[in-house]
């Protein structure tokens, strides 16, 4: 495989304009941890000198300033460069036979998901259904599924988590026939069961793609940003979320508290509930379990190695804020941080963030621009998910061992600069 140096650090900064800088994967870490320091250090500081928030926020706090501290720390480590750069055993395979393989099994997964479903939710949606009909339908499209069908959810997460992103991104960067109807094929599914920002993990990679000049559109980064937007509104609105009235005496840093609006919800969701829930996990968590560690037992995969009875963690958080949904299924995800702190403590925050940061090293130094253009992903996979879904569920883990230990002979990849 052929590597191209690149401009110095410098030299590129001058010829680009802010936004390609913005989103260059060498930024990615600085961007993570400032949007860390936003939503979970300085919110909550705020909150409580207003008179808000409570001991679980000062927590919060504290956790957050570790994990910073870690993630940066991590993305300083050059021990994996090598592996990174490709200086090591690699497998030669092609990006025909990478998008075959993913793409194969995700039309299929689509197909059957489809034709088996109860109901789609966006074709109910259109019908004029009720928000409730809606959300029940969107449950039952892929959590609550029963028997065999039971595995959807898995199937669903670790193609679209990584791979088949990845998959997009790789076909508008070898300028594939099909890429356009692949990417309005995902984009069907994903609005499809109208999860609202589920559409993102196609158009995020593209959108980098075209701000770092690696593949050039007749859309320019403003108009897939706009059309991002729209999107997120349409879905929003089918969705019903912000129909209900508001509650009274409600605090907007509250899981009581009920929007007005699309735009109230979005904006509601996005600044309000990731703190809410990282707060409302650690009560949980001090609650029912006393402050005991959990071990690893909120995954799936951990308790079963281990022997033991999975802790379904996120469901209970979730039946403490709004109460279990008629299916079951209602789960409320939270920072990486807070997955890390309950399974296994300190310690847990600062192996996690190392972890994390090392990722974000792996984005920046990838010569791949497919791969490099899935950062915002993985750094919006962390702040509102945790590690071990991220790598085990969500195909990361795959992913880092295709970009790892593959080489595609006839990716024109180049080079970047050190973080």
């Amino acid at each position: 495989m052929t590597i191209v140096s690149m401009p110095s650090v410098s030299s590129r900064g001058n010829s680009r304009g802010w936004l390609a800088r913005f989103t260059d994967a060498r930024n990615g870490v600085a961007f993570f941890n400032v949007a860390l320091s936003l939503g979970y250090l300085i919110t909550p500081v705020l909150v409580i000198w207003l008179g808000g928030g409570g001991e679980y926020y000062s927590k919060i706090i504290w956790i957050c300033a570790s994990a910073i501290f870690f993630v940066w720390l991590g993305s300083r480590l050059e021990f994996l460069d090598r592996v990174i750069r490709g200086q090591n055993l690699r497998l030669n395979s092609s990006i025909r036979l990478v998008i075959i393989s993913v793409w194969l099994f995700f039309f299929l997964f689509v197909i059957v998901a489809w034709v088996t479903a109860e109901g789609i939710p966006l074709l109910v949606a259109l019908s004029g259904a009720d928000a409730d009909t809606v959300a029940i339908l969107r449950e039952k499209f892929l959590k609550a599924r029963e028997g065999w069908q039971s595995s959807f959810v898995y199937i669903n997460a670790i193609l679209t988590g990584a791979l088949v992103p990845y998959s997009i991104a790789l076909m508008f960067v070898s300028k594939h026939r099909l890429r356009w109807v692949c990417l309005g094929f995902f984009l069907l599914f994903s609005v499809s069961f109208v999860e609202k920002a589920f559409f993102l993990k196609a158009l995020l990679p593209v959108l980098i793609l075209v701000a770092q000049q690696d593949v050039r559109l007749p859309l320019s980064p403003s108009s897939i940003a706009f059309l991002i937007l729209l999107v997120l509104g349409f879905v929003t609105f089918l969705s019903g979320a912000g129909t209900q009235e508001l509650a009274s005496e409600a605090d907007f840093f509250s899981a009581q508290y009920q929007p007005q609006g699309a735009v109230s919800h979005l904006i509601w969701r996005g600044l309000a509930i990731p703190l809410v829930t990282a707060a409302d996990s650690i009560r949980v968590f001090t609650e029912n379990f006393d402050d005991h560690f959990l071990w690893g037992r909120t995954s799936g995969l951990i308790a079963m190695i281990v022997g033991s009875e999975r802790v379904e963690f996120e469901r209970l958080v979730f039946s403490a804020q709004w109460g279990q949904n008629e299916t079951g299924t209602g789960s409320a995800n939270s920072v990486y941080f807070v997955e890390a702190y309950v399974n296994w403590g300190w310690i847990g925050v600062a192996l996690s963030s190392l972890f994390a940061g090392i990722a974000f090293r792996f984005f920046a130094k990838s010569p791949d621009p497919a791969f490099r253009a899935l950062w915002p992903l993985w750094a919006f996979g962390l702040y509102t998910s945790g590690l071990i879904g991220m790598l085990l569920s969500n195909g990361f883990v795959l992913l880092f061992g295709v970009c790892a230990f593959v080489r595609l002979k006839d990716l024109n990849s180049r080079a970047t600069a050190s973080i």
